[in-house]
């Protein structure tokens, strides 16, 4: 009875993991910056019933944004396998132009939207920076307990 409830539970772990797996491939992929603003202006499409007019404005500003998006990327990428730390005031810089392209992006999303559209992208806006917290804590979380298990192991 041991061995069956060992076996089944290290089963369900698999069968789980596998799931994760092929979930974070469809959402971690190799898309063009066009490829994605596209993929995610349909989405905004199918969620806000967007005009044609509409879509192709934010269409226009997705690519931008995702072009953006993947050229930080890269570069934090590089910052990593080099080593460097930003200092305090290239964070401080760094946010700050984040923040401005968020500001710029809302007003834009504004002029772009009707009041009931720009509301409901308000709450998905809400709702996707929430899962995305969810997210960091998560893993931020599970680091901690590596971390605890590797300090353990050491003192062994």
């Amino acid at each position: 009875m041991k061995y069956l409830l060992s076996f089944l539970l290290v089963s369900v772990s698999l069968i789980t993991f596998a799931q994760k797996s092929d979930h974070a491939m469809m959402h971690k992929s190799d898309f063009t910056p066009e490829q994605q603003a596209i993929l995610q202006t349909k989405k905004m499409t199918l969620a806000l019933d967007l005009n044609t007019s509409q879509q192709s404005q934010v269409l226009a500003m997705n690519k931008k944004q995702t072009a953006e998006k993947k050229k930080k990327m890269e570069m934090h990428k590089s910052m990593k396998e080099s080593g460097k730390k930003m200092t305090s005031d290239e964070k401080f810089n760094m946010m700050n132009k984040m923040l401005d392209a968020k500001i710029a992006n809302q007003n834009e999303m504004k002029k772009i939207l009707n009041e009931g559209q720009y509301a409901d992208w308000k709450k998905m806006e809400k709702h996707k920076m929430m899962k995305m917290h969810k997210k960091m804590m998560s893993k931020k979380s599970h680091d901690k307990s590596k971390m605890k298990m590797h300090n353990k192991n050491k003192t062994k």
